[in-house]
C-alpha cells in the first residue's frame, strides 16, 4: 500500500505547485499593492539602510510572503472541497 500513498502525496505536492504557480503568475507587481513607506521600514529592518538594492529585496521578501500565503489559503480550501466532495 506504499505506491497510493506516494501517488497521493505527489498529487498533493503537484496540486501545490500548481496553486503557487497560478497565484505568481496572476498577483501584480508588489510595488503597486505595498506602501512604499512600510517598505522602507522593512528595509530598514532587514538590511538596515535604505537604499534601493534593499528595496528591491524587501519587495521580493514581501512578495514570497504573498505568495505562500495565498498559496498555502488556495490549497488548503481546494483539499476541503476535494474531501467534501468526494463525501458525496
Amino acid at each position: 500500500m506504499v505506491l497510493p500513498t506516494l501517488a497521493r502525496r505527489l498529487l498533493k505536492a503537484g496540486l501545490f505547485l500548481f496553486v503557487g504557480a497560478m497565484v505568481m503568475i496572476h498577483l501584480d507587481n508588489p510595488g503597486i499593492y505595498v506602501n512604499h513607506q512600510v517598505a522602507n521600514k522593512n528595509a530598514l529592518f532587514i538590511a538596515g539602510d535604505i537604499n534601493a538594492e534593499s528595496i528591491y529585496d524587501t519587495y521580493f521578501y514581501i512578495d514570497i510572503i504573498c505568495v505562500v500565503a495565498i498559496t498555502i489559503a488556495a490549497y488548503l480550501i481546494a483539499i476541503n472541497l476535494i474531501i467534501k466532495i468526494r463525501k458525496y
